[in-house]
């Protein structure tokens, strides 16, 4: 059974923002991790506690999902990124590492775009500069990504969409793995229209033109077997990143937090502390 502490909380124009933080006593800095389409705070279950060994580390609901508050108007990527500046600057933090993964990547590079002051070090996870240089994923994905209507299990569509977006044979091999992102997805179930809201916001993501302009030293990590958010945009952000580094896990899909998490927490926490 999935136990779920009560989260802390940031009100954000009259709206509350929902995150959970692990710190140690003497942290070396702030961690802000920020997640993809459809997901929560909880997805980060393999690193928070982690991470949280040697940094302040805060997981965050995004609007509309989770135990954060919906909202009703469509919203862009940049307005997710304004959110998350907030929640950093309404603490007290001044500046953090931003850690995004999938539409949380689109986050945090339009908030490091936006807000160069704010962040340090960038790890790109899984994501993509969106544009015209993104490389799409096939038809029968992107067909999936739509399958949503009122009723339908969360935990079931979860399992059924993480099977077909991570590694070969990944889902069928680590059952218990399975259940446990069930359970997450049946947790304060995300609204149908809160989920479109995200995936239009996703459909509008452009940050292709403007890579030059990053100033955080970089790390971007990517599955070489991702059908969601194809290995070719993790090669591209790390092309025209200046000073980038890259990581491609092998036989990885779109979820290398679980998928690869032992390598990862150490490949991150090597990059931040380097």
């Amino acid at each position: 059974m999935l136990q779920v502490k009560a989260p802390s909380t940031v009100m954000v124009d009259e709206r509350k923002l929902a995150y959970d933080e692990v710190s140690p006593s003497n942290p070396k800095g702030t961690v802000l991790l920020l997640t993809g389409l459809g997901s929560k705070r909880l997805g980060w279950y393999k690193q928070l506690d982690e991470f949280g060994k040697y940094y302040r580390t805060i997981a965050l609901d995004h609007r509309d999902t989770g135990d954060s508050d919906y909202v009703t108007e469509p919203y862009a990527i940049k307005d997710q990124a304004e959110d998350a500046a907030t929640v950093l600057v309404t603490l007290g933090i001044s500046k953090a590492h931003v850690i995004g993964i999938s539409m949380g990547g689109f986050v945090a590079l339009e908030l490091a775009l936006r807000y160069p002051a704010l962040v340090d070090k960038l790890v790109l996870t899984a994501t993509s500069a969106g544009g015209s240089p993104h490389v799409a994923a096939g038809p029968e994905i992107q067909a999936m990504l739509l399958q949503r209507s009122a009723g339908t299990d969360l935990g079931e569509l979860a399992k059924r969409t993480y099977t077909h977006i991570m590694g070969p044979g990944y889902a069928q091999s680590h059952a218990e793995e399975m259940e446990h992102v069930a359970d997450i997805a049946r947790y304060k179930p995300q609204k149908v229209e809160g989920y479109y809201r995200q995936l239009q916001a996703c459909a509008g993501h452009d940050a292709s033109k403007r890579l030059s302009q990053i100033a955080s030293p970089t790390l971007v990590v990517h599955g070489d077997a991702d059908p969601l958010v194809p290995p070719q945009n993790g090669q591209y952000l790390a092309q025209h990143i200046e000073g980038a580094k890259l990581v491609m896990y092998p036989n990885t899909g779109h979820i290398p937090i679980v998928e690869k998490a032992v390598e990862y927490n150490r490949d991150v926490l090597a990059f931040l502390s380097s």
